[in-house]
């Protein structure tokens, strides 16, 4: 670090030069973004524009009732993720019940492969000579 600033004082003119290259290099990656950020702002009230004019049965009158309309759909939205809740614990009850099921017939395809194996086989662990 003691270097950098040691070099910025020993030749200036370049420092003054990489700061302008660095400077014009933000100018134009910001102007960049500032173009962007305008075009989806012109699409998004081209858009907004279009169904307002379009559909204008589905727009509401007047600013109470957008809010009353708001205020629904968020009433909603509220009770939809109360139902989700609901189902995603019965949905999880139900998976831990598959799991202690499938647990129990595990342990019992393993029980009886072990008498499978004996008929075949023999006693467990003798081996034929």
């Amino acid at each position: 670090m003691q270097e950098i600033v040691r070099l910025m004082s020993d030749y200036p003119l370049t420092s003054i030069g990489v700061a302008f290259v660095i400077v014009v290099i933000f100018v134009f990656f910001f102007m960049k973004l500032v173009k962007v950020a305008l075009i989806l702002l012109l699409i998004a009230v081209a858009v907004g524009g279009y169904l307002y004019l379009r559909y204008p049965d589905e727009r509401p009158a007047g600013l109470k009732e957008a809010v009353e309309k708001g205020k629904q759909t968020l009433t909603k939205g509220r009770e939809l993720i109360e139902k989700g809740k609901e189902v995603y614990e019965k949905g999880k009850e139900i998976v831990d019940k598959g799991k202690g099921v499938l647990e129990k017939q595990v342990d019992k395809g393993k029980d009886d492969t072990d008498v499978i194996g004996k008929i075949i086989g023999g006693e467990k662990g003798s081996k034929a000579k």
